[in-house]
């Protein structure tokens, strides 16, 4: 059974139901096999305690079986550029086992731990003006970190622009050579 904590009630702030649910969150179960979810509530009741309140209902996943994100297709205009970008500034690397010639446009498989980014020199059917400056009110990607200070240094010493987090946590917002929002989150 999975367990998911509910934080969208107006009883109770989203940040207050976030830390209330980290328990429930900290240990779910697979549910692959699972025939019913268990959904946990976080409630606010008198003295300013907070109570959990489970409830089962019938599962709604697909039997197909969804196991985690493959990849992440990103459009690029120029290959070359990007790749300076994703493969030489950021470090990942590629993946050589993805084909690039069987496509009707050229691109590249990056490894982002053990899923990828496919880069696809394509139109960008997005306008490029009139994007939010933070790249987290916008369409964005998000890649684990271990250390956001250090890749801060890396787009300053770059000259990359970037958006530190507006809620405070140790993440960092920047833009690729297209426009594309990245989010670099610390782990």
């Amino acid at each position: 059974m999975a367990t998911r904590c509910l934080a969208s009630l107006p009883l109770i702030s989203a940040s207050s139901a976030g830390k209330a649910c980290a328990a429930s969150r900290a240990h779910p179960s697979p549910s692959t096999a699972a025939s019913r979810r268990v959904h946990t509530r976080c409630l606010s009741v008198a003295g300013g305690e907070q109570q959990l309140i489970t409830a089962q209902e019938p599962a709604q996943e697909p039997d197909y079986g969804i196991v985690s994100i493959h990849h992440v297709g990103i459009l690029c205009e120029n290959l070359e550029r990007s790749m300076s970008f994703y493969k030489d500034l950021l470090g990942l690397k590629v993946n050589p086992a993805r084909p690039t010639d069987k496509l009707p446009y050229r691109g590249a498989w990056l490894w982002v731990g053990s899923e990828m980014i496919h880069l696809m020199e394509l139109p960008n059917p997005d306008p490029l003006t009139g994007r939010p400056d933070h790249g987290g009110r916008d369409r964005h990607t998000c890649i684990a970190i271990k250390d956001v200070l250090k890749l801060k240094e890396i787009f300053d010493k770059a000259g990359i622009s970037y958006t530190l987090s507006k809620s405070g946590r140790p993440a960092i917002f920047a833009r690729d050579p297209d426009g594309n929002a990245l989010e670099f989150t610390q782990v």
